[in-house]
């Protein structure tokens, strides 16, 4: 049965705090139909709605939806409880686990849309780019839910008044860290699966782009928009709740620390005699300082500096005349020299593939610099070929895509 929406928004409009009861009493289980009309009765403010029928329209608005057969116990439908969750921002936090099924499920999708194309498969690539966009829109959701989740724990930590030991505050703290943020950091940073997953897919969308009979144009650049704008809310996300966190674990750490030290200083001191305690366990600063020691924030400084100015020995220079030349001034020979050169090889179809195979051995640096120097210098005439397709480059360390530059002498 389709629900009229209309219906459905007046509806939790007119009876928010009833909705909101109810999913504050159910946190996600089932409640029986004694507890739902006690709810109803207690929120019925409209004198012209009874609780019985505020009972049944919640049933037949498919906001309460029964979890058996029997139709006695009934569970608050999961899109009311979303959008309860999302209008009061109160989202739930989630897993490494479940980010890492995403990941793993966008891995097979690429692979599934890269076999598609390759095999021009038109019908697959398109269902492929559907489960990519829904795919990304749920990561891109449950970082959003796990950030505000984030933001209102370190608020309530914040602003709690209720008596708690350090303690109960210390563990919860620890649950976070070691829950969320500490394994969503090992799945996102940059040599994670999540980010190589990321470039993997905007490889083949980028390429994907460049078909158009064989998948949507607007569609794949649509996707890698999308996976572009979930990459950077993710670093943002993890790296804004690992700043609001941390501070809150290490302070709450040295507190910790603290109250544990001075539980067992009074548990030996009751323990056992005083004179005891104090000739094995209590630093005679008194006595040191008579006997003129170096105060303590001599010795702080004094270690401080040996820390961060560790000793190290002093460089060893070479004096002897050596016959190689710098490698600096070799490779500014050769940028000078290149013109002259290219003059002798004029004309050139394909400047950059001309210059990958007569240096090979030059790295990408080098090898763009001497296409920038042939490009701008007055004595040739470069221009695109745009009518030409795309063509792909190897250079001793990358592979680069461009349209072919054809370099002619100036007349």
């Amino acid at each position: 049965m389709i629900v009229p929406p209309k219906e459905f928004f007046q509806f939790c409009a007119k009876h928010v705090s009833l909705l909101r009861e109810l999913e504050l009493r159910a946190s996600g289980t089932d409640l029986s139909g004694a507890e739902i009309n006690h709810i109803v009765k207690v929120h019925a403010s409209d004198a012209e709605e009874q609780p019985t029928f505020i009972a049944e329209r919640l049933k037949e608005l498919r906001i309460l939806i029964p979890s058996d057969q029997s139709a006695q116990y009934f569970l608050m439908a999961e899109p009311v409880r979303a959008i309860l969750r999302y209008l009061l921002e109160e989202a739930k936090p989630v897993s490494s686990e479940i980010v890492q099924s995403y990941v793993n499920k966008l891995q097979k999708l690429a692979r599934n849309l890269r076999d598609a194309m390759a095999a021009e498969n038109s019908t697959l690539a398109e269902l492929a780019l559907t489960d990519i966009t829904q795919l990304l829109r749920n990561l891109h959701d449950a970082l959003s839910a796990t950030h505000v989740s984030v933001l209102a724990e370190v608020a309530r930590f914040k602003t709690d008044k209720r008596p708690s030991s350090i303690r109960e505050k210390y563990q919860r703290i620890i649950w976070w860290m070691q829950q969320y943020i500490a394994p969503m950091i090992d799945i996102i940073r940059i040599d994670a699966a999540m980010q190589a997953t990321f470039t993997e897919l905007e490889s083949i969308l980028e390429t994907a782009t460049t078909d158009a009979l064989l998948v949507s144009i607007d569609a794949a650049e649509r996707n890698l928009r999308l996976v572009r704008l979930t990459r950077r809310h993710a670093l943002n996300v993890f790296d804004q709740s690992e700043k609001e966190i941390s501070p809150l674990y290490r302070s709450l750490a040295r507190s910790s620390n603290l109250a544990a030290g001075a539980a067992w200083a009074l548990d030996l001191l009751r323990l056992g005699p005083f004179d005891q305690w104090a000739q094995t366990t209590v630093v005679g600063v008194f006595s040191l300082r008579k006997q003129e020691a170096f105060s303590d924030r001599a010795i702080s400084g004094a270690v401080e500096r040996i820390l961060h100015n560790p000793p190290a020995p002093p460089p060893s220079i070479n004096l002897e005349r050596g016959s190689r030349k710098p490698a600096a001034l070799e490779y500014r020979r050769w940028l000078n020299a290149l013109p002259d050169q290219t003059i002798e090889a004029l004309p050139i179809d394909d400047l950059l593939m001309w210059l990958t195979i007569q240096y090979p051995e030059l790295e990408t640096a080098h090898i763009l610099k001497g296409f920038s120097t042939l490009f701008l210098d007055r004595r040739f005439q470069a221009c695109f070929s745009a009518d030409r397709p795309i063509q792909t480059y190897e250079t001793r360390q990358h592979f680069i895509r461009a349209h072919p530059v054809q370099l002619r002498g100036r007349n």
